[in-house]
């Protein structure tokens, strides 16, 4: 940066803070970081008054300057008194914009440095990756007890203002909403369940659901090429049997229903991920992608084994791809819903009902994610059983109780359903 582009950002930079100091009231949109600013001492006259206001004390110059001294910096305090001579703004929260974005192309300039100077085969994917992140929602790590203790209040008045309910991503099931209160954000969800149980038609279900309450989505599909999605989407849609789409001899009302399911899929705010077998590395760069270009508030991954991680034997991958997962949650703000595989030692015990510790490959899987859900249904292996009924195992779940959730299963559609609303859905 030249010395005249240094000195426009320091110009901001005094500007702002002089608004904070004598106009603060005006301020409170303000959003800027320490991290964003060129001076260090200026980052830390920000702290200085964000840390009074948290206090409930005055942030005037003569008290900023009065904490800097009661500290051992009189230096500190020095500069805030000539920061406040600078020309204030009517528009702070414009000014932080400008030094957020100042910050950003910074940070750019380094991270392309650094791509420049390495000979890691991983730089490029690493670089994307970071300059992704500098566009996410802006993140603060370090908190003080009394920021951590307001956050906390902040969250009991949504969960409050909510009736009592967690306000996460719907899943479209009632009885397991009633559960979770839906997908939290920063959360790795698994779904497991031994082949046949339904376990890409869940995915599906409560992906569309999410998607038609309005919540942007990303879906990676790594076991059905994007077109098979959409059109189990369609038949879904459509409450149309999924087998009647292999041949596609619907009658006249029939295709009317098929087109007004093709439209209702058509305007759903989702994005898909069409590969076999991506690497961890390409889904948290198309996910931060997503997340800057279209605001996605969940993401669905069909399925874990199928993606690509680091490591020789096969439940290091595994591992590895499952703590990527949950960073990939925490990073972006977003639950993450990923379907797992279950072993068939499964099928040789008395009793065929899935556990946690049955996941396939790793013991990572467990530790990683923030709840476990196990889908079975009694029906596939006794047909003397309910065909219509499936329980959705909560086996684990960091925010609440663990137990069983009842819901339909529609096989001729291949769907999850409300047990109270099937009789309402005839086939």
């Amino acid at each position: 940066m030249s010395r005249a582009q240094n000195q426009t950002a320091l110009d901001f930079e005094r500007s702002l803070l002089a608004t904070m100091m004598l106009r603060p009231a005006d301020c409170w949109r303000v959003d800027v970081q320490t991290e964003h600013f060129v001076s260090e001492q200026n980052g830390e006259i920000l702290e200085a008054i964000r840390s009074l206001s948290q206090d409930s004390k005055p942030v005037d110059p003569v008290s900023v300057c009065d904490y800097f001294e009661g500290i051992g910096k009189r230096q500190l305090g020095t500069l805030a008194l000539n920061a406040a001579n600078a020309p204030t703004t009517s528009q702070p929260d414009a000014y932080s914009h400008r030094i957020i974005t100042g910050w950003r192309q910074r940070r750019a300039r380094d991270i392309g440095a650094a791509l420049v100077s390495s000979s890691d085969p991983g730089a490029v994917d690493s670089a994307i990756a970071d300059l992704m992140s500098l566009h996410a929602t802006e993140q603060k790590h370090e908190f003080s007890a009394k920021e951590a203790a307001r956050s906390a209040m902040t969250e009991l008045n949504r969960v409050h203002e909510a009736g009592g309910k967690l306000p996460g991503i719907t899943t479209g099931l009632e009885a397991i909403d009633d559960k979770l209160g839906g997908f939290h954000a920063g959360d790795l969800i698994v779904v497991g369940g031994r082949a046949a149980m339904g376990k890409t038609a869940f995915l599906l279900g409560v992906a569309r659901a999410a998607a038609k309450a309005g919540n942007p989505v990303g879906m990676i599909s790594g076991e059905q090429p994007v077109e098979q999605v959409a059109q189990r989407m369609v038949a879904a849609a459509s409450n149309l049997p999924a087998k009647t789409f292999r041949t596609a001899q619907f009658d006249d009302a029939g295709w009317g229903r098929v087109f007004g399911g093709f439209e209702e899929v058509s305007n759903l705010p989702m994005w898909f991920l069409d590969r076999s077998a991506p690497t961890l590395a390409e889904v948290v760069r198309v996910a931060r992608r997503w997340k800057h270009q279209h605001g996605i508030r969940a993401l669905y991954v069909d399925y874990l084994q199928r993606i690509i991680g680091d490591g020789e034997r096969k439940f290091e991958q595994v591992g590895n791809v499952a703590r990527g997962l949950k960073n990939l949650a925490r990073d972006l703000g977003i639950p993450v819903i990923v379907l797992a595989q279950v072993s068939r030692a499964v099928e040789s015990r008395s009793s065929q009902v899935p556990r946690m510790g049955d996941l396939s490959d790793s013991s990572e899987i467990e530790k990683e994610a923030d709840q476990v859900l196990m889908l079975y249904r009694d029906g596939y292996y006794d047909e003397k059983a309910d065909q219509g009924v499936a329980r959705v195992i909560v086996e684990k779940n960091r925010h609440g109780p663990t137990g069983n959730a009842e819901v339909a299963w529609r096989g001729e559609t291949m769907t999850f359903a409300n047990l109270a609303d099937v009789w309402d859905c005839p086939v």
